[in-house]
């Protein structure tokens, strides 16, 4: 920036200015050797991604996206052309790679509450201080004479159970008696006593609503339940007239997610990609490439627009001659998992075998937590399982914690066990000359990781309460 002396003024107008500014930019990179190139706007837009991070970790839900500050870049599109401008100005080609980190920054917002649903609750239950455990809901609203009450019928009922699982006794230095009783505490090696513990357990929460989830509005004509009326005013802008809406009328999902009013930032989206495709800012015309293509699919599955993305994947693309890889169908598969579509997990699995698409260990995890978010522990184990015997590969070991605290919280011994025995069964896995060097070397590190270690799975069992012996080991 200039400095100007206070008092002065100028005659040039802003166009000059800045043409000024870039013709002494310019002259300070050639004095310095410093070719005008991608990066400085790979680091610009690397910041916007950066400026968007509360949207994806704090990011409000029940807010409409047009109740959302324009400085929170949820519509990026303002600062994208602004670069585009530069970069013509500068003489730097838009190629389709920074096509792609252009639409990427429509992909990195987080997910609306149309892309989401919350699964479960995890709770935790009081522990009596003789060590036994009353499964909840506890009544804690009532009084405390009514509370005990409703203690002692469970009791008589059989509703609980004594929890002496990684418990001790232990007796104060003093001589206690059978009177005294305050002098014997329980409480597990490096834990606080036993009356200051809880029990975990995990409520599962009702299935999300039919219209978010794709196989069930597949091909139906249904009324937008997102519509309030008619008529409905522009986010964009507090001045502007109303539009009409088309939402009281029954339409397929697609033709809702194609609206305007659907997500004004995932039309931006589109239109910027396809301003890409004629030529913006004084650029030549490119052609999105599978990497901007997979950009514009994860845009529509953080807002719950899983038609338009299986649009482009099943038939925009292939009219490009581009074929989806394994990151089209990871997208989709997490974004179904995050709305309980287990029918379309097991469609989409399917295809990419019957295509040679390579099965990831993210389409390992995405395919676990489908199963896992409807309640389905044993077949979220089972699809693990699955994929390592026929695709060669293995999820992040946190899918295989998640399986097992699940199962755990939700008094799935069993299913638990079952899952720490597949754990045992990799420590002993040996290779064979049909394996991958990368494919070992992905199991060799599951087999190393101290998360998964005998010590680390017994204490995990010991925090549900459960035990995990020496015969449950081979």
């Amino acid at each position: 920036p200039r400095e100007l002396d206070v008092g002065a003024t100028s005659n040039k107008t802003e166009d000059e200015e800045e043409e000024e500014d870039l013709q002494n930019n310019n002259q300070i990179a050639n004095s310095h050797n410093i070719t005008p190139g991608e990066k400085e706007f790979v680091h610009a837009l690397t910041s916007i991604s950066s400026a968007q991070l509360p949207l994806r970790r704090t990011r409000n839900i029940y807010l409409h996206e047009s109740s959302l500050s324009p400085s929170t870049l949820n519509n990026p599109t303002n600062y994208l052309d602004a670069i585009l401008i530069n970069m013509s100005r500068r003489n730097v080609p838009l190629t389709p790679a920074m096509a792609a980190r252009m639409l990427g920054c429509y992909a990195s917002t987080g997910r609306t509450a149309r892309a989401l649903h919350y699964f479960y609750k995890v709770v935790r239950d009081p522990i009596e201080d003789d060590g036994y455990y009353i499964p909840g809901p506890h009544p804690t609203s009532a009084g405390r004479i009514e509370l005990e009450e409703w203690k002692e019928r469970k009791r008589q009922e059989g509703a609980g159970r004594v929890v002496v699982t990684g418990f001790e006794r232990e007796e104060d230095d003093g001589a206690a008696s059978d009177d005294d009783n305050d002098s014997i505490t329980m409480k597990p090696s490096g834990m606080p006593l036993l009356s200051e513990m809880t029990k975990t357990r995990m409520i599962m929460h009702p299935p999300p609503p039919f219209h978010k989830i794709p196989s069930a509005v597949k091909g139906q004509n249904l009324i937008d339940p997102y519509s309030f009326g008619g008529v409905v005013e522009d986010p964009s802008s507090a001045s502007s007239p109303p539009f009409e809406s088309h939402h009281h009328g029954k339409r397929t999902k697609y033709e809702w997610e194609v609206e305007r009013e659907y997500s004004l930032a995932l039309t931006a989206a589109f239109a910027f990609a396809d301003s890409l495709t004629h030529g913006a800012c004084g650029h030549d015309p490119i052609e999105l490439d599978v990497v901007g293509w997979n950009c514009l699919i994860k845009a529509c599955c953080h807002r719950g627009a899983f038609h338009r993305a299986l649009r482009i994947l099943n038939e925009t693309m292939p009219q490009k001659g581009i074929e989806p890889d394994s990151y089209s169908y990871n997208t989709l598969l997490a974004g179904f998992a995050r709305v309980g579509d287990v029918a379309s997990l097991k469609e989409y699995l399917i295809r990419m075998t019957n295509k040679q698409v390579p099965v990831t260990k993210y389409t390992a995890q995405a395919m676990a937590d489908g199963f896992l978010n409807v309640g389905d522990v044993s077949g979220a184990s089972s699809m693990v399982q699955d994929i390592f015997n026929q695709h060669d590969t293995l999820p992040p070991y946190t899918t295989h914690l998640k399986i097992i605290e699940f199962a755990l919280s939700n008094g799935l011994i069993f299913e638990a066990k079952r899952h720490v025995y597949f754990v045992q069964q990799l420590w002993k896995w040996q290779p064979s000359q049909h394996h991958d060097k990368k494919f070992c070397k992905i199991v060799d590190a599951t087999k190393r990781n101290p998360k998964l270690s005998r010590k680390a799975l017994q204490k995990l069992f010991r925090y549900f309460h459960e035990e995990l012996n020496e015969e449950d080991f081979f």
